[in-house]
């Protein structure tokens, strides 16, 4: 009975991995090739959008990190984010800026950097998903802050600000522009 329960957990898994790489194969190629047009969505992917939607498995995969992708446990170059936080003290003056969090391991780096994927849906249509998935990214926003907040005993607040990567076009680097511009994309005081 135990080696049962232990191979349908397995099996579960495997299929919850499977339908989930399934899903983000049809979200890559119809938002790439359909992203402005209407379209019969095809049985196999309204399943697996049904699936991955519904309430235990989007729990399940938001707290492992399924939902992220294998960004999430190796390294890539797809956060194109970067996060500033000011923080105060309780007669408003600044005592510190920084970009970064202080870490205590890299993996803790690696993960941090890799959570910024999830931001792109919040500069993608506000009508994809669930308001209460912008709420998720809102709270790991102050999550994060609030633990930068932590690292100064003085702070009182902490503005933080998500923007996005501005990179110089080929034209402009070609012209010698060679540093990039931060777009604003969201900005929380706490």
């Amino acid at each position: 009975m135990k080696r049962k329960l232990q191979l349908s957990g397995i099996f579960t898994l495997l299929l919850l991995v499977f339908i989930i790489g399934l899903k983000g194969t049809f979200d890559g190629y119809y938002g790439f090739y359909y992203e402005n047009k209407t379209y019969q969505k095809p049985l196999a992917y309204t399943a697996c959008e049904n699936i991955t939607q519904s309430l235990p498995v989007s729990m399940f995969t938001s707290y492992t990190g399924f939902d992220t992708g294998y960004g999430f446990y190796a390294p890539n170059v797809a956060s194109d984010f970067v996060m500033s936080f000011e923080l105060k003290d309780e007669k408003g003056t600044i005592l510190e800026e920084k970009m970064l969090p202080s870490f205590k391991s890299k993996e803790s780096r690696v993960r941090y950097t890799t959570v910024f994927n999830m931001f792109l849906d919040k500069i993608s249509d506000q009508n994809r998903y669930d308001k209460k998935y912008y709420k998720y990214l809102d709270l790991i926003i102050q999550q994060i802050a609030e633990n930068v907040m932590k690292e100064n005993s003085k702070a009182t607040s902490v503005t933080t600000k998500l923007y996005l990567y501005d990179y110089p076009t080929i034209a402009d680097f070609k012209k010698g522009k060679m540093t990039e511009n931060f777009i604003l994309i969201d900005e929380f005081k706490h």
